[in-house]
């Protein structure tokens, strides 16, 4: 098959490393694979996938430069496969694929556009916009989930428009031996200048609002006044970098816990099974999400997590892991405070966890999945 993703981002986030994984299984497989986004760090990433990589730019909702040379690609290409992510790229990538007789075309907004933190103008313009174009231009419309699957259905999708299949992760990648995991903690300590005995919170993820990192620097604050913490018994490490990073550290300043507060900024993908091994306890306070790549990544590497209680987080971590009231940082603190016993008991399920996640989201599984796609689709 000839396979064609497309995107409208540059930098590496959940949805850009999907695509590596798809780009780098298709072409295990024996796939011609091409990959249209804009300039940036994943460009290399694609690359070294085995991608054959065109930068390209959508400008506009409706980018009719952008469609026009789509169309011609996919026709002179004779690609056999279009897989759109995220609302940009899918609009333009529907009609240049339309227009270009190309067969199958795949589209995929990763978290539903009803849970988006946008106005709710805009929210129903959107929804009832994407359902249109998903409806009457798409062959199928992914959903990682179950509760995607359901709340894109009430998005107006139709319901024969949608496969589910979860996201997979390269569980190679976050492998690593006890005597590795406790020098990936050590590097990670001497780094960001943590001691050996301070029991570290972490979270890793892009500085966006979607992913209630506000929440979390909240709800420490108050975890270390229940506690009646201060100096080096807890840290808080924000792993990743974004644009809520100055806004971030005035919050933790303006709560006067800035020196048990640490925000690394934008991060090599080499490090995130470090950082991993560096957590005492992983904590997701995602506002809204598609699936949530990092949830799985902390649950292979027998982390100790807290996420918030949005279905399609629950969906993946089912009772393995500890829920709180999404948004809320008081809830939060509770159960942060609730679980270091549970933590030092040894009572939480790691070993649970690294099991379903190889049993429900290993590449493998994710990578049959989609060629299984492609080729009924064809």
């Amino acid at each position: 098959m000839k396979i064609l993703y497309t995107l409208n981002s540059g930098k590496p986030g959940g949805m850009e490393h999907y695509v590596r994984y798809l780009v780098k299984g298709m072409v295990e497989a024996g796939n011609e694979v091409y990959v249209w986004c804009p300039d940036g760090e994943i460009v290399p990433m694609y690359q070294e996938a085995g991608a054959t990589v065109e930068i390209h730019t959508i400008n506009s909702d409706f980018d009719l430069a952008y469609i026009f040379k789509l169309s011609k690609f996919l026709k002179e290409n004779k690609i056999d496969v279009i897989h759109a992510n995220e609302l940009k790229a899918v609009v333009n990538s529907l009609i240049a694929a339309k227009v270009a007789g190309t067969k199958v075309r795949i589209s995929h907004t990763h978290t539903p556009i009803s849970e988006w933190q946008i106005s709710s103008l805009k929210k129903f313009l959107t929804t009832k916009g994407y359902a249109f174009f998903v409806n009457n231009f798409s062959t199928k419309e992914i959903a990682l989930t179950q509760n995607s699957r359901s709340a894109k259905v009430k998005e107006g999708i139709e319901d024969n428009k949608l496969v589910v299949i979860p996201n997979g992760i390269d569980t190679k990648a976050f492998s690593a031996t006890k005597e590795q995991r406790n020098m990936f903690n050590k590097l990670i300590r001497n780094r960001y200048d943590i001691p050996d005995t301070t029991f570290i919170f972490g979270v890793v993820s892009r500085l966006t609002i979607e992913k209630g990192h506000d929440v979390l620097v909240k709800a420490f604050a108050k975890f270390l006044q229940k506690i009646n913490s201060h100096g080096d018994d807890y840290r808080l490490l924000l792993a990743g970098g974004g644009a809520l990073y100055q806004q971030l550290n005035k919050q933790a300043a303006d709560l006067k816990i800035s020196d048990q507060v640490t925000i690394t900024g934008i991060l090599a993908q080499e490090d995130l099974v470090k950082l991993y091994s560096a957590m005492n306890c992983f904590v997701f306070p995602s506002r809204a999400e598609g699936f949530g790549y990092v949830l799985a990544e902390a649950m292979y590497s027998e982390v100790p997590t807290i996420c918030s209680d949005l279905p399609v987080l629950k969906e993946v971590g089912s009772d393995l892991v500890t829920y709180f009231t999404v948004g809320n940082d008081e809830d939060l603190s509770d159960k942060m405070v609730a679980i270091l016993p549970e933590i030092s008991g040894g009572s939480v399920k790691l070993a649970e966890s690294k099991q379903r996640v190889e049993d429900l989201f290993s590449l493998e599984i994710f990578i049959k999945n989609y060629i299984n796609l492609y080729t009924e689709s064809l």
